[in-house]
């Protein structure tokens, strides 16, 4: 996985619309919680342990045609900011 840039998007009906320049729907993505607020995601299962940390589960993300990432209800309506940092993508919710 190539992303770098930052982006802000909000959670609006379970979605966040993702860059369209990081091409995640060509990909297979995975993710993997760090906490309740911070969400990393990567084509690589040893870049979201060294992120996130070896407790959690990692799972394939939900990305659909449009580039919107499927995203738990508890955050709806949450300002999101995507940090992308090469080998991972870095979501923080506000």
């Amino acid at each position: 996985m190539f992303a770098i840039g930052e982006a802000k998007s909000k959670v609006f009906n379970g979605k966040v619309a993702m860059p369209k320049e990081y091409n995640l729907k060509k990909k297979k993505v995975m993710g993997k919680w760090k906490d309740e607020k911070t969400l990393y995601l990567s084509d690589s299962d040893s870049s979201l342990d060294y992120m996130a940390g070896r407790d959690g589960d990692i799972f394939v993300a939900n990305i659909d045609g449009e580039d919107r990432l499927q995203i738990s209800m508890e955050h709806e309506n949450q300002v999101v900011n995507i940090i992308g940092c090469v080998s991972t993508i870095e979501l923080l919710f506000m």
